[in-house]
């Protein structure tokens, strides 16, 4: 992984911290603490900052990249949206130089559980170091690279999507595994959002008899992304 580029967190500082605590190094992408003169704060390392010269070009794939991130953050954490701020040029011996952008991002405040760190102990009383492993936010990350559809399809998810945002997840990722979905329902999906939601309803498009409700048609697209994810992991050990 490139060590010259990262990008500044912007946003509550219990999502801050929910990015910190679940996306370590050495494992892509992570987060890490940066002292300069202006004082400390966090910035997103990753590999698709890689082979990128300057930083306009990393702000421009900032911006997917936290897009991404925000929606699987969110379905693994509960997180708000944290958004990209200055690109940060880590320079050999010297202070990181930051590249300022202005983004008209609005921020979600609200007060909920933070996470819980587990210590484990041995039978001396001695705290046992856990073997480094990536979280299930940062695999989510991988198989989004392995597969840009999932990549695609958890973009169309972010925050509280449309029928419209949810279809196009669905055209997205419909050829993929989906965790037992039954084809009743994904029937019950589709002339759901078709008839009425996407198009009006006609001779060829007509209403279900049970209409899903938009928070069911939110879960059921959650499900087969995390579904399509399993398989995408499962292929990619």
């Amino acid at each position: 992984m490139s060590n010259r580029w990262g990008i500044e967190l912007n946003g509550p500082e219990a999502d801050q911290k929910a990015w910190l605590m679940l996306l370590k190094p050495p494992f892509d992408p992570f987060v890490e603490e940066v002292k300069d003169e202006r004082g400390d704060y966090l910035a997103l390392r990753s590999s698709a900052f890689d082979g990128m010269t300057t930083s306009e070009e990393v702000h421009r794939a900032a911006k997917q990249l936290f897009n991404t991130l925000n929606v699987v953050m969110s379905k693994n954490a509960d997180t708000d949206p944290v958004t990209n701020g200055a690109v940060i040029e880590f320079v050999p011996d010297a202070q990181p130089r930051r590249h300022n952008y202005l983004e008209a991002e609005g921020i979600t405040v609200r007060l909920r559980v933070g996470i819980a760190e587990i210590t484990v102990k041995d039978a001396q009383g001695n705290v046992v170091e856990p073997t480094p492993a990536p979280s299930r936010a940062q695999l989510w990350m991988r198989a989004a690279a392995l597969e840009p559809e999932i990549g695609s399809a958890l973009r169309y998810l972010q925050d509280k999507p449309s029928w419209f945002e949810l279809y196009k997840a669905y055209e997205a990722i419909k050829n993929m595994p989906n965790g037992g979905i039954s084809d009743s329902e994904i029937k019950r999906f589709t002339q759901t959002a078709n008839a009425g939601e996407r198009h009006h309803p006609n001779e060829k498009i007509k209403p279900h008899k049970r209409p899903m409700e938009l928070w069911e048609a939110r879960a059921l697209l959650t499900q087969w992304v995390s579904a399509a994810i399993e398989h995408i992991l499962g292929k990619n050990p």
